[in-house]
């Protein structure tokens, strides 16, 4: 999904404006019924990443800001947006949330798009915006990826995650990934294939699981719009090409690989957001169908094009609100 740059203006004025007043806010958005108020890290947690203990990590990134910064992988430079919380300390480990765009868009975009800039800032966890390859600028994730097309994006956050760990000082245990549409795609593979880094995913209008090769069970909320026109929300064609099983079904699959029960509970938590939960899970499951919105960011500038957005819940706050639930932590040793 990509934003026209008449739409996307609009938007970076107006969080450029509301970025002070969303920094300063103590209110939290409330958790998804069933789920504990989001609360820090506990201060018995394992000791931080490397970097916590690098004598340059304070020197790393300014914070407060978000900085572009790059890094070369398999010889090709990938870039990425970086923002550090001005509440970051070089010593205390924070969360890490890797944010996704979209098909043709780009990082910059997604960053504007999703709202999480103000949500960093006022819990305190690192945010990072990665930008995709080719033209148009994706990730290499069709509904059917395949491991060659895949292999270039996720040694691409192989390294980045490492060197994030080995530069900030981050909870190693807190590691997640959201993303929209061609970035959810990515998101959701994420929790599949790296279920030994990633604590939580949460896929917005592309909630995705692959045939083959899903490892291990990691927490997931999707959230996907009725209407979405773009990525069916019933089973249908991405594009009229690209065959999708559709969002319950993906999600369904995801409840059975996290080991829920079978038959899942719904509840309204707004007049036009259902949300479907399994009980049982090894590790929490939850579907957020937006009953009236389209291919789009819930809470976001409406982008008419893309179909209708949903104002009742800000997305940002929901997936974080779900993010600060989960921690991954090895077995203790015996």
């Amino acid at each position: 999904m990509r934003l026209p740059r008449r739409e996307l203006r609009p938007l970076l004025v107006a969080l450029v404006l509301l970025a002070p007043a969303c920094a300063s806010r103590t209110d939290r958005a409330p958790a998804p019924p069933g789920a504990a108020e989001p609360s820090p890290a506990s201060p018995t947690a394992p000791a931080g990443s490397a970097g916590c203990r690098a004598p340059d990590a304070a020197a790393y990134a300014r914070a407060g800001t978000v900085q572009l910064r790059s890094l070369t992988v398999d010889g090709t430079e990938r870039t990425y947006r970086l923002y550090l919380p001005a509440v970051a300390s070089p010593s205390v480990p924070a969360p890490l949330v890797l944010n996704f765009h979209g098909l043709g868009s780009s990082a910059a975009e997604q960053e504007a798009y999703s709202g999480l800039v103000p949500v960093a800032a006022r819990e305190g966890f690192v945010l990072v915006s990665p930008d995709g390859e080719g033209q148009p600028r994706r990730w290499g994730v069709p509904v059917l990826p395949s491991e060659e097309s895949l292999q270039p994006d996720l040694r691409f956050v192989d390294a980045l995650v490492a060197e994030l760990e080995d530069r900030l000082c981050l909870d190693p245990g807190r590691i997640y990934a959201t993303g929209l549409s061609n970035g959810a795609f990515f998101s959701s593979v994420l929790g599949c294939l790296r279920p030994e880094a990633f604590a939580a995913v949460a896929p917005v209008a592309g909630v995705y699981f692959p045939r083959v090769g899903c490892r291990g069970q990691v927490p997931l909320l999707a959230v996907h719009g009725r209407l979405d026109q773009v990525v069916p929300y019933d089973a249908g064609l991405i594009f009229g090409l690209i065959p999708y099983a559709g969002a319950e079904a993906y999600a369904e699959a995801w409840a059975r690989q996290n080991g829920c029960e079978a038959r899942p509970e719904r509840r309204s938590i707004a007049p036009h957001v259902t949300e479907t939960s399994w009980p049982g899970c090894a590790a929490d499951t939850r579907l957020l169908t937006i009953e009236d919105g389209g291919h789009t960011w819930p809470g976001s500038i409406d982008v008419p094009r893309l179909g209708p957005t949903n104002h009742e819940i800000t997305a940002a706050d929901v997936i974080w609100a779900f993010f600060a639930r989960q921690e991954r932590r090895p077995p203790a040793p015996r």
